[in-house]
């Protein structure tokens, strides 16, 4: 009867093992897949970002809201293109890969791959934040980067 007990309780503390080697290793899945899920995952709320022209003292033109930015305009000096600052919206729990795309279509970047790339090398990607910002139009994605952190 002895080596019973003593064969159960084995048993036992070799299942305990086991169930705990399981909980550490989903644990680590778990936060592995929250740390990749902020680059890869698409926004399951789609709202479209809002888009505006705000112009500066120098050129009086009236502020075109919920408007993209046209390419048609290529022959502008860049003197011009200094003063002219876009209005995007950031809508709350945006991933990177989403403030990537509201970026390229408001004409601020020209691919969300290099603002992400950025983002991870800055060490930024998890400190970029929601809400309107105002972001001149010739800025650097560094520039980008740094108005959307602060």
């Amino acid at each position: 009867m002895k080596s019973f007990f003593e064969k159960l309780k084995d048993i036992l503390y070799d299942c305990v093992d086991y169930i705990i080697m399981i909980l550490v290793i989903i644990v680590v899945i778990l936060i592995i897949n929250w740390r990749l899920g902020g680059l890869f995952a698409k926004d399951a709320i789609e709202t479209p970002p809002k888009i505006s022209e705000t112009v500066s003292k120098d050129n009086p033109t009236p502020t075109n809201e919920n408007k993209p930015n046209d390419n048609n305009n290529l022959d502008e000096d860049n003197e011009e293109s200094l003063d002219i600052m876009v209005k995007i919206d950031i809508p709350s729990g945006s991933a990177s890969s989403k403030i990537g795309e509201i970026l390229v279509s408001s004409d601020l970047i020209k691919d969300k791959n290099d603002f992400i790339e950025k983002a991870i090398e800055l060490k930024l990607d998890t400190k970029l934040k929601y809400g309107e910002f105002e972001i001149p139009k010739n800025s650097s994605l560094e520039e980008i980067l740094k108005i959307l952190t602060n």
